[in-house]
């Protein structure tokens, strides 16, 4: 005979299995978002500069392209600022990925990625040229180009704003390692396409096979965050 078993007392609480908890509204919306920014803005700054062969390393040849590719260089510029803008949640979503395993990383990509937005006005600069190519002559053009560049309130905009995209982008995704959520090589590639970038600026092509080397890196970022589950991105 065996022995009865207690009733349960009045009001107790009955010990119960933690039900499964669903990530909070919108977590699916910004995860997509963001491996959607991930896989474009990498994408769309290396295709405006696969638009033009832009030889910058003179003044006379910004001023030549401008007028030899007129209409390509009015919507590269279009291209390029959509690009730039969409860098910014990019390197969001990564710092989101990085917040808890490296902070103060994650913290300084954030704050140099938010200056880095500005860049996406810089663009605006083309358009002037292409109108002063058309509508001055050369020796004009030149003169008005070269005083615009001569204020040191220039430096003071877009010197900021570059080093905010270069470093700000790079640190992101290198606090997303640091996390654990990406493998290296994102990092590696990513590197040395901005470093490339930043050196060779003037240059015809070369700007463009080293932003190829970001939208590679960014773009594996964006698969792994869109291949994320819901429940791990919430726990990001």
């Amino acid at each position: 005979m065996t022995a009865p078993t207690d009733p349960v007392p009045a009001g107790a609480v009955v010990p119960a299995t933690a039900p499964h908890q669903e990530p909070p509204p919108g977590t699916r919306f910004r995860r997509l978002g963001g491996a959607l920014s991930l896989l474009a803005s990498g994408t769309l700054v290396c295709a405006s500069l696969v638009m033009i062969p832009f030889d910058s390393q003179t003044d006379e040849a910004y001023l030549r392209t401008a007028v030899e590719h007129t209409a390509n260089v009015l919507w590269a510029a279009v291209v390029l600022h959509v690009g730039y803008l969409l860098l910014l949640p990019a390197a969001l979503t990564l710092v989101r990925l990085g917040r808890r395993r490296a902070p103060r990383t994650a913290l300084a990509a954030m704050l140099l990625a938010g200056l880095g937005a500005g860049l996406s006005g810089v663009v605006a600069v083309d358009l002037y040229a292409v109108a002063l190519a058309q509508e001055l002559p050369t020796e004009d053009a030149l003169r008005v180009l070269r005083t615009a560049d001569g204020y040191g309130q220039a430096a003071l905009i877009t010197l900021p704003a570059i080093l905010g995209v270069v470093l700000g982008t790079n640190l992101a995704v290198f606090a997303a390692w640091r996390a654990g959520a990406i493998p290296f090589a994102p990092v590696a590639v990513g590197l040395v396409g901005w470093v490339v970038f930043v050196f060779f600026a003037g240059d015809a092509w070369l700007p463009s096979l080293s932003t190829a080397l970001v939208a590679v890196s960014l773009a594996w970022c964006g698969v792994i965050v869109l291949r994320m589950r819901d429940e791990a991105w919430a726990r990001a």
